[in-house]
């Protein structure tokens, strides 16, 4: 008996090194499985978020869509994503965690965010509780950046909607330039998309008594877009700004 140990014990000596090399790679296999299993179901879970967020606002469920519902448990998953319920913690939760602010989904809920404020703030007829809103519209544009020109148009353009709600159509018309600027860059923009943010910002102007630039806006309109249903009305306007 003595001698069998003897022999297993030289046979781990002689080995060591293998066993414990093995035993290292395991632990590290292991440990890579779980770390990959925890990083990469953040964007699915951002996503899912997301999905249900986009719901809330479709219906019109702003609250729900910012600060999430922690009673109901959401069941109506789209087919492609895995689970079959999850408890919607809310916008503003996904743009603050660590672990789902980072993803794609994580960092477009800043624009989903934006667009809940400021629909709160339409809908708000407390001033002071509205203007906050609209503040938080702002912040939650503004913090979403995109690669994509025409996102970035739609960004502009929506910050742009914000400051005119508060009054300050100077500030409003300088994104509504911006986001002329990035609508102009992309050939493929769609055409009463551009039509109704240059009426924007004519309309903008105009309330500026910038009338040389409103007329600009509108001339461009009728030049670019001369059979477009939208740009029908356009004439109406030029001769108003040319009297």
């Amino acid at each position: 008996m003595n001698k069998q140990l003897n022999k297993l014990n030289t046979i781990y000596n002689d080995r060591k090194m293998t066993f414990n090399s093995i035993g290292i790679l395991i632990l590290i296999v292991i440990s890579f499985l779980v770390y990959k299993k925890l990083i990469f179901s953040e964007p699915e879970k951002a996503e899912i978020l997301s999905h249900i967020a986009q719901t809330h606002m479709k219906n019109l469920n702003f609250e729900t869509a910012i600060f999430g519902d922690s009673i109901n448990r959401f069941h109506d998953l789209p087919e492609e994503i895995k689970g079959d319920s999850i408890e919607f913690t809310g916008l503003k939760n996904i743009v603050n965690n660590s672990k789902l602010k980072n993803t794609d989904a994580g960092k477009f809920s800043n624009y989903l965010l934006g667009i809940c404020y400021y629909n709160l703030g339409l809908n708000e007829k407390d001033s002071i509780a509205q203007k906050e809103h609209y503040f938080n519209a702002i912040n939650s544009f503004d913090s979403f950046k995109s690669k994509n020109t025409s996102f970035n148009s739609r960004i502009n353009e929506n910050i742009g909607d914000v400051f005119l709600e508060i009054n300050q159509p100077e500030t409003a018309l300088e994104y509504y330039k911006k986001a002329i600027k990035y609508i102009n860059h992309n050939k493929s923009t769609n055409t009463s998309s551009k039509i109704f943010l240059l009426k924007k910002a004519a309309q903008t102007a105009k309330i500026l008594n910038k009338n040389n630039l409103a007329l600009e806006y509108y001339m461009e309109i009728k030049n670019d877009f001369p059979n477009s249903r939208s740009s029908k009305d356009i004439d109406k306007y030029i001769n108003e700004l040319s009297n």
